[in-house]
C-alpha cells in the first residue's frame, strides 16, 4: 500500500538548468529513507500555502536509484501557481511538504536483462527519463538505451550537462537524438517535431531501428504520445512494452470530460443519486452524490475526508483508489494503465457513481 501522507522534507540544492526551468534536490532523514525509495520513472507530489490557498503538484524524479539522492525537475508554466513559486522561493535548507513517490512509468530492471530500450521525451519530458535512462544503464550492463529528445531551442534543453555525463559515461550503450523545432541544425532529419513521419527517417538513415526496441518510454504533448504509441504497434511492440507519461490535461480533454458528463445526463437524468462510501487511513464516511453531479474525489473532501490528490485533471494517478463495489464513469483515466483499470483501481478525481451503492477504498492502493 503507498504512503499518501506528506512528510517535511529540507531542500539540499538548488541547481537552475535553463532559464525557465530548476532542478531540486531533497535531503531525506535516516528515519524516512524507507519511505523514499522510489523507483525509476516515479514522481513526487509536493504541497505548498501559496497566497493562503493548499497547491499541490506532482513533478517527477529525474536521479537515478543508484545515484545516492531525490531530485525533481520542476520548469515554469505560464500562470501555474506552484511552478512558478518553486522557481521563484525554492532555496537550499527550506522546508518542504512532500508525499512518497508514486506512479508505475516503469518496467522492472534487472542486472542479467540484455534490452534496447528507446525513450522519447519532449520539453519537460525529460525529467522521468532522465531517472529511467541512469537507472537502466547502471543496473542493466547489457542494455542500450536511444533517447529521442524534442525541443524547441537549444537553450530549452533541461539537463544538457548531465546528459553529455551520461553520453560520455556509457558511449557504446547511449545514443541522443536532439531534434530541434525552432532552431536550424545544418540537417533536416534533425529539424522539426517528433512524429512518426520523424521517426521513420531517423530509421531509414539508420540512426535507429525501431523493430529491435524491447521497451518504449514517451513523454511530452498527448498528440506527440498518441501518434508514436500507434507507430510503436505498427512495429509490432504491445502495449504492454509501450509506457507514457502525461503531464497535464489537454483541450481534447476538456472536450472528452463536457461529452460524458452530457452523456451522464442523457443516460441517468439529473435526478440519479447514489450512496457513495469513501474508506481512507482506516476512516470512512458515506454520503449521497449525484451521477451527474461532481466527482468523487472533491465530494469526499467536501465531506470531511483528507484524500490524496495532485492535478485534479486524471493525468498524474496520484488519487487513485480501488472500486470495491458498484459502478463508476471516469470522465478520462490517462495517469492508469490498463492492467490497473483491470484490477479495478479508479481514478477518484475523474470518477462518477453510476450504481445505487459505490465503495471506495483508498487504503487498497497498490
Amino acid at each position: 500500500m503507498s504512503d499518501t501522507n506528506f512528510y517535511t522534507l529540507k531542500i539540499a540544492e538548488v541547481q537552475p538548468e535553463t532559464d525557465t526551468a530548476i532542478a531540486v534536490s531533497f535531503a531525506v532523514p535516516a528515519e524516512l529513507q524507507d519511505k523514499f525509495n522510489f523507483i525509476q520513472g516515479q514522481f513526487l507530489t509536493l504541497r505548498a500555502e501559496i497566497d493562503g490557498e493548499d497547491v499541490r503538484r506532482s513533478y517527477s524524479i529525474c536521479s537515478g536509484v543508484n545515484d545516492g539522492h531525490m531530485r525533481v525537475g520542476i520548469k515554469r508554466v505560464k500562470d501555474g501557481k506552484f511552478s512558478n513559486y518553486a522557481n521563484d522561493n525554492f532555496k537550499p535548507g527550506m522546508s518542504v511538504e512532500v508525499m512518497p513517490p508514486q506512479g508505475s512509468f516503469f518496467t522492472e530492471v534487472k542486472a542479467d536483462q540484455k534490452k534496447n530500450y528507446m525513450c522519447i521525451a519532449a520539453g519537460s519530458g525529460i525529467t522521468p527519463m532522465i531517472s529511467i535512462m541512469k537507472t537502466v544503464l547502471s543496473t542493466e550492463p547489457e542494455s542500450k538505451v536511444t533517447l529521442i529528445y524534442g525541443n524547441r531551442r537549444s537553450n530549452t534543453v533541461m539537463f544538457k550537462d548531465e546528459l553529455n555525463f551520461v553520453k560520455n559515461r556509457y558511449l557504446d550503450r547511449f545514443q541522443w537524438i536532439n531534434i530541434m523545432d525552432y532552431e536550424d541544425q545544418g540537417a533536416d532529419l534533425l529539424n522539426g517535431r517528433i512524429d512518426n513521419a520523424k521517426g521513420y527517417a531517423l530509421q531509414k538513415s539508420g540512426l535507429i531501428n525501431i523493430k529491435e526496441v524491447d521497451e518504449a518510454f514517451i513523454c511530452g504533448p498527448e498528440a506527440m504520445m498518441s501518434e508514436v504509441s500507434r507507430g510503436f504497434r505498427m512495429e509490432g511492440l504491445t502495449d504492454e512494452h509501450i509506457h507514457y507519461e502525461l503531464f497535464a490535461s489537454s483541450a481534447t480533454d476538456s472536450k472528452a470530460m463536457l461529452e460524458k458528463a452530457a452523456a451522464r445526463k442523457e443516460q441517468f437524468g439529473e435526478e440519479k443519486m447514489s450512496k457513495v462510501t469513501v474508506m481512507a487511513d482506516g476512516r470512512s464516511v458515506m454520503f449521497d452524490l449525484a451521477t451527474v453531479g461532481e466527482n468523487i474525489l472533491d465530494a469526499g473532501i467536501e465531506n470531511g475526508m483528507d484524500l490524496p490528490y495532485s492535478c485534479k485533471g486524471g493525468v498524474c494517478s496520484t488519487c487513485k483508489c480501488k472500486l470495491v463495489k458498484g459502478e463508476v464513469d471516469m470522465d478520462i483515466s490517462h495517469g492508469l494503465e490498463q492492467h490497473e483499470i483491470d484490477a479495478g483501481y479508479v481514478l477518484s478525481c475523474q470518477a462518477h457513481p453510476i450504481s445505487d451503492e459505490v465503495v471506495l477504498d483508498f487504503d487498497a492502493r497498490s
